[in-house]
């Protein structure tokens, strides 16, 4: 069915419908349904297989739904904020990476998904909502990784966040996840001279990551930006480990060394400070 027609609603239908638009679920489980109507699970099952064919639920994968709203048009055409979603898909979570980056306003580059941190396993590391043109990446974390999180508020719904200085040590470790090491440059930069984050807690957070090339990133972005980190950078130098680590995991295995900061300089300074004066 292309287009839905309210006449098509049959009265249980409509009454699931009201109740959990009536309990602020937009986004919805199949136990959700189960215990707003009572009766069989098989049932709810086909009840929601037929909201689905009249295009009132969209279905975003087994068991979880989201309400379409009178909004959304005959077509059944509808858009909901990308954050709203991830508590449904992932426990404990929190937005991270590039997303969390591009939503402090740290970098103009979107990224084209939605970066997800947890510390539970998952069996597939991406989900895409086709539909809804969404793609979700879960990246699971050790556990003394997981932490440096806040709470936002996104359409009426509370959403976890990493925190500023998280988003951009959590860039440091893995540059991978935020586009490349200039996008990380990018949200240090921009962190330190809009006065969002502290030298000392940039330190702090690095040090609980159990990740030396951390440190090595930190410093070497820090004096090629010019950035003032007063005493820290003295910190990051003693904290350095042995061996060389690559400046950004996405380039080659190229590049001058930097011995100063046990860097492989894979990516040119102008690479890093172009973005600057353009």
């Amino acid at each position: 069915m292309d287009r839905r027609d309210i006449r098509t609603l049959g009265d249980a239908e409509a009454r699931l419908l009201l109740i959990l638009a009536s309990q602020d679920k937009q986004v919805f489980t199949t136990a959700d349904a189960q215990a707003a109507l009572g009766g069989a699970r098989h049932r709810v099952n086909k009840m929601l297989t037929r909201l689905s064919d009249k295009r009132w639920v969209l279905r975003l994968r087994r068991g979880l739904y989201l309400i379409l709203p009178f909004e959304a048009g005959v077509e059944g055409t509808y858009t909901v904020h990308p954050f709203r979603i991830v508590p449904h898909l992932a426990t404990p979570y929190a937005i991270a990476y590039w997303t969390a980056l591009h939503h402090y306003g740290y970098t103009e580059q979107s990224p084209g998904v939605i970066f997800v941190v947890t510390t539970s396993g998952r069996a597939s590391a991406t989900l895409s909502i086709e539909e809804l043109g969404l793609t979700y990446r879960f990246v699971t974390l050790a556990p003394y990784k997981f932490f440096g999180h806040h709470r936002i508020w996104i359409e009426g719904q509370e959403i976890s966040i990493t925190d500023r200085a998280k988003t951009v040590v959590d860039c440091m470790d893995h540059p991978e996840h935020c586009g490349g090491i200039v996008e990380a440059a990018k949200g240090l930069y921009e962190s330190l001279t809009k006065g969002d984050v502290s030298p000392p807690l940039l330190s702090e957070y690095a040090g609980r990551m159990q990740n030396r090339a951390i440190f090595k990133r930190l410093g070497y972005l820090t004096e090629l930006l010019g950035l003032p980190v007063g005493a820290e950078i003295e910190r990051w130098q003693a904290a350095l480990s042995a061996g060389y680590s690559r400046l950004d995991p996405l380039a080659g295995d190229h590049g001058p060394y930097n011995s100063r900061w046990q860097l492989r300089l894979n990516r040119t300074p102008a690479d890093l400070t172009d973005w600057l004066v353009h």
